[in-house]
């Protein structure tokens, strides 16, 4: 399989949970709500997925679960990142036979001390060897606790099954210097929706972004007026919905993407404890961010 549908706008999706706490299915009408936004596939088990949260067993039931409701033609991503090789790979792999099309592998952390540039190329070189998928390496500093930083995203990739990287670092800065080191083959992906233009025009090629399950038209269109060379109706679109970004990318976090698929009609339930949900305080606030989007529908607007 090519990999050249990695080029494109994935939300990172919120995982469904029953009051009790068990998984549910996704929302009925979510996925083809993404689908019509026209957005590229989905990624479960990612950040915003709660996938910290979920046992082995859970990961892939969800997988499943996400897989068999998926409508064509949305691609799947999972995240399979572990701590250890060996776990890494035993999630990628598992990961491919429910269906994933692609794995998006956060960097281990635990061990950060020791974790030398060298140590993380054996691991990622190791997993990409065994996984029948491609590899996205994903670099996520505020979970990590500490960002590969450009040297290292370099020396890291040279291999033929990594094809590409979530850069969530928010340094701009660094995406054209790896678009000329690494190449126009290699898939750059930005980690924040709201400053999708800016990482467009410092060379990305899409986003994963948790503001593309809320704003799926508004984050899909930004993609294609960009590289379309309609700049200005990618700036517009951008400025209708940065504020909404910012607000979950630096506050609201997963417990304001749950209360916000709410209010758009699609309950994925309160996040897993010990997350707390939203609190009330905040919930006005972030209806009137939809609506200043241009998100809320009129019957839930009002």
């Amino acid at each position: 399989m090519g990999v050249a549908w990695l080029r494109g706008v994935f939300p990172p999706i919120a995982t469904a949970f029953a009051p009790d706490g068990p998984l549910r299915p996704p929302p009925a009408r979510f996925l083809e709500h993404l689908r019509d936004g026209g957005l590229d596939g989905v990624v479960a088990l990612g950040s915003n997925g709660e996938a910290a949260q979920l046992s082995d067993g859970e990961r892939l039931e969800w997988i499943r679960s996400v897989r068999t409701t998926l409508p064509t033609p949305l691609r799947l991503i999972a995240g399979t990142g572990a701590e250890s090789t060996s776990a890494t790979i035993a999630r990628t792999r598992a990961a491919a036979a429910e269906g994933a099309q692609a794995a998006l592998v956060i960097a281990p952390s635990y061990f950060r001390a020791q974790l030398t540039a060298d140590a993380l190329r054996a691991h990622y070189h190791a997993v990409a060897d065994a996984s029948p998928i491609p590899i996205l390496i994903y670099n996520v500093p505020v979970h990590m606790g500490y960002d590969l930083g450009a040297e290292w995203i370099t020396r890291l990739t040279d291999h033929p099954n990594i094809a590409g990287l979530k850069d969530s670092s928010g340094d701009m800065a660094r995406l054209p210097g790896l678009r000329a080191r690494l190449g126009p083959d290699f898939v750059l992906l930005a980690g924040a929706g709201e400053k999708m233009v800016d990482a467009l025009a410092a060379g990305a090629d899409g986003a994963i972004a948790a503001l593309a399950n809320l704003a799926p038209s508004a984050t899909a269109g930004i993609r294609k007026a960009w590289f379309g060379g309609r700049a200005e109706e990618a700036r517009q679109l951008q400025r209708t919905i940065a504020p909404l970004g910012e607000a979950l990318t630096r506050g609201y976090g997963v417990p304001g993407l749950k209360a916000a698929l709410q209010m758009l009609g699609f309950d994925h339930g309160d996040p897993r404890p010990p997350l707390p949900p939203l609190p009330a305080r905040d919930r006005p606030k972030l209806h009137r961010l939809l609506e200043e989007a241009q998100l809320m529908p009129r019957a839930l607007a009002s």
